[in-house]
């Protein structure tokens, strides 16, 4: 299964998806680099 995200352009952060609900959690997300397009 491939991995989803949802992503935040604001924040420059990407939730992860678990079983079709997204994880709003701060400590659950992955900053984004700089480099990649949101």
């Amino acid at each position: 299964k491939e991995a989803q995200e949802l992503f935040c352009s604001a924040c420059r952060l990407a939730y992860p998806v678990k079983d079709d609900i997204p994880v709003m959690l701060i400590e659950e997300a992955r900053q984004l680099p700089a480099d990649e397009e949101v």
